[in-house]
């Protein structure tokens, strides 16, 4: 192996990170070509595997290699290989085919050094093949240096991109440098024509343009690479900075850097400081460069003085795209802020709710007792802002879960359903203010038939309520709210779009972040990033497009779902058979509340406060069901649950709990509790849980004795 192979390899040809384009592969080749060099080292036999390589990795059908021969004069047939050779159908070759010097299609290429693609016969001119053992629809014939040619071919048209016909000439240069390093090539045989020796002595018309291995290496570096002359100026521009500029390489040659800045003064004052410098680098992070289309974008940048033998010669500038990593970065912070605001929630969600369980208990036991109407719907009006409350602590408490338990059933919501609900709950806001200031706000639905999502429908009308109330901001003078649903595979997509004022970038890469709002400090700023969090949670994704004037279109991405089947919740009943319980609540109003609850419907229940004497007492008292809560000091309701089961296995365990919102879709029977209750919670669900797990009892005990 050369030099010229060796140093591509050093300088990270070998290591591409652009996976999955058309680099990889073509780095691929590379590698198995010196591989093959390795273990053949005769001429032919190398050639016929490098293109049995190509064969095996690429779309094309037929290829052959032919080399000068110097005592000849002529190119000759070397090796061929096809895809009948391949699965071991029988392919004859001219083992004498041979072309003079500019003659025919190899002859031409040889003589000029200018590779020839035809991509369609069918569309393009091909050349009279009259000793071509297939005829192609599309072919490629390649320089190999000054050796010789590679002729591909495939009974298929094919599109020869310039990035693809870059990266066959490459290759062609490879082929020729590897075959150069065999022994025993360096005869007559293996001798650039004498023509070519003297077109390449001629500076006024060189065969090919210079291609150093430097230059070729760089080209498939995943960093934007600009090498500068003395006085900073690009020389050469790797492709990867025509990705990032999407603008063509020559229009960057002898321009300043600095138009790739969003400040050009910038650029100048890192060159003057890698001029002046000692170690000759200049290393600067977070810098704001400008494509051609006037979009800003995050980049490192490294500019480095280059010398050879003490002489300057230049600079090398690195630009590494940040977008992607800062964006990494962004969510990865978002999702801290998140957990923060998750663990203040959590803090005061369980004090909270055994307040509002107190006043739920109350106001329910006090219900049936009360023959006037007007305090009867002033009870109910308490009861329903319970409710209210209830919703909200249990969003906080579900704020930063990111991941929800695997084997939880999944929740499925009607799309239509929801903006159909969530249209409504806002009309007040939405129609008739708007339209006492003399604005209107249309409304437009253009949701497909049977859009069904993964996700809670109490979670998603949260997150449609706040994207229409902020389009409803977002248009003081009217306009056009539109709900469009489409599915892609197994994923649905809802769009909330809007005709309002629109958002710049800073504001738009910010709005999910918590606390950021731009309505002032009588808004919490908390309204999109709760949405965040609710979509994330079920495995869905939630984005934003706006320009400014341009208004707003929020892109909800969903797990598409199969229409669930209704449950039916049956209400307790009035007639239940009495059943011995025991309650362990710390919290004395609560565990009041809970005893009379179960009392006035006759069971006999056993109220304790102390954890280590309900342990006690779960030894010493057989018990038809325990419900414990699950937060309380010294003994927990994870270990009250855990003795109640090893005591009596078959015994049901319930846990009432102000944190319920965070085990509502969890299995915990392995942790020895059958059922999660959150507080607050009514009467009937709490009477209704209870008849169920002891029926369920019931016919076990039955059929056992059966």
């Amino acid at each position: 192996m050369d030099d010229f192979v060796a140093e591509m390899m050093k300088m990270g040809l070998l290591e591409a990170k652009n996976q999955g384009d058309e680099a990889s592969r073509f780095v691929s080749l590379v590698q198995r070509f010196i591989d093959a060099i390795s273990r053949d080292r005769e001429r032919a036999v190398a050639s016929r595997h490098f293109l049995r390589i190509i064969i095996e990795e690429t779309e094309f059908e037929n290829c052959s290699i032919l080399f000068w021969d110097n005592d000849l004069r002529k190119l000759r047939l070397t090796a061929a290989y096809s895809l009948d050779d391949h699965f071991e159908v029988v392919q004859r070759y001219r083992e004498d085919l041979s072309f003079k010097w500019g003659e025919n299609l190899a002859g031409q290429v040889f003589s000029t050094g200018n590779p020839i693609y035809i991509e369609n016969k069918a569309e393009q001119a091909l050349p009279e093949l009259p000793v071509a053992a297939a005829t192609p629809a599309s072919l490629a014939c390649i320089p190999i240096l000054q050796l010789g040619v590679l002729n591909l071919s495939a009974y298929h048209p094919q599109e020869f991109t310039p990035l693809l016909r870059r990266n066959w000439e490459t290759i062609g240069s490879v082929i020729g440098h590897l075959i150069i390093g065999l022994p025993g090539t360096s005869g007559s045989r293996c001798q650039a024509a004498p023509e070519v020796i003297a077109q390449l002595k001629t500076p006024t018309k060189p065969l090919f343009a210079e291609t150093p291995v430097s230059h070729l290496a760089l080209d498939f570096m995943p960093q934007g690479i600009c090498i500068l002359d003395t006085k900073g100026r690009i020389v050469r521009a790797n492709r990867s900075i025509a990705e990032q500029q999407g603008q063509n390489l020559p229009e960057l040659a002898g321009r300043s850097p600095g138009v790739l800045f969003q400040d050009p003064a910038l650029f100048e004052k890192l060159l003057a400081k890698a001029s002046e410098s000692d170690a000759g680098r200049v290393e600067r992070t977070d810098v704001s460069l400008m494509n051609s289309t006037g979009e800003t974008y995050a980049a490192d940048i490294n500019l480095i003085r280059l010398s050879d033998s003490g002489i300057w010669i230049g600079y090398l500038l690195v630009i590494e795209d940040m977008t992607r990593k800062k964006a990494f970065s962004d969510k990865v912070v978002q999702s801290e802020k998140l957990a923060a605001l998750g663990t203040m929630a959590g803090g005061v969600s369980h004090d909270f709710n055994n307040l509002l369980m107190s006043i739920l208990g109350h106001v329910q036991l006090i219900s049936p007792q009360i023959e006037d109407q007007e305090i009867r719907r002033r009870l109910e009006s308490i009861e329903k802002a319970v409710y209210d409350g209830s919703n909200t602590v249990r969003r906080l408490q579900r704020f930063t879960e990111r991941e929800r338990d695997p084997e939880a059933a999944i929740p499925v919501v009607d799309i239509d359903e929801a903006v159909k609900d969530v249209v409504e709950l806002t009309r007040p806001r939405w129609k008739t203010l708007m339209e006492r200031a003399g604005c209107k706000i249309e409304i437009r639905r253009d949701i497909q038939k049977n859009s069904h999502a993964a996700i809670n429908a109490s979670d998603l009308r949260e997150v449609l309520t706040n994207l229409l109330l902020n389009a409803i901001d977002a248009m003081p003078e009217g306009g056009i709210i539109a709900f469009r649903s489409y599915l892609r595979g197994e994923r649905l997509f809802l769009e909330v779009s809007d005709t309002g004022i629109g958002m710049g970038r800073e504001v738009s890469e910010k709005i999910f972040d918590p606390f950021f709002t731009t309505k002032g400090i009588s808004n919490s700023g908390l309204g999109l990033s709760v949405s965040w969090s609710l979509i994330s949670r079920f495995g869905g994704d939630i984005q934003v497009k706006s320009k400014p004037g341009k208004g707003a279109t929020f892109v909800i991405s969903l797990v598409r779902a199969e229409p669930a089947k209704r449950l039916v919740i049956e209400k307790a009943g009035d007639a239940m058979s009495s059943s011995r319980l025991m309650l362990v609540e710390d919290d004395p109003e609560i565990l009041n509340l809970l005893r009379d609850m179960l009392r006035l419907k006759g069971h006999q229940v056993v109220a304790l406060s102390d954890g280590e004497k309900a342990l006690k007492m779960i030894d010493s008292t057989n018990f038809d069901l325990v419900l414990t809560d699950l937060g309380m000091p010294v003994i927990s309701g994870w270990e009250i649950a855990r003795h109640a089961k090893a005591k009596k296995p078959g015994m049901p365990v319930v846990m009432i709990t102000g944190w319920g919102a965070q085990y509502e879709d969890t299995d915990l029977a392995s942790r020895g509790v059958d059922l999660i209750l959150s507080k607050p919670l009514s009467w009937d669900k709490l009477l209704s849980s209870i008849e169920k797990l002891l029926g369920g009892q019931r016919e076990t005990q039955a059929s056992g004795k059966n």
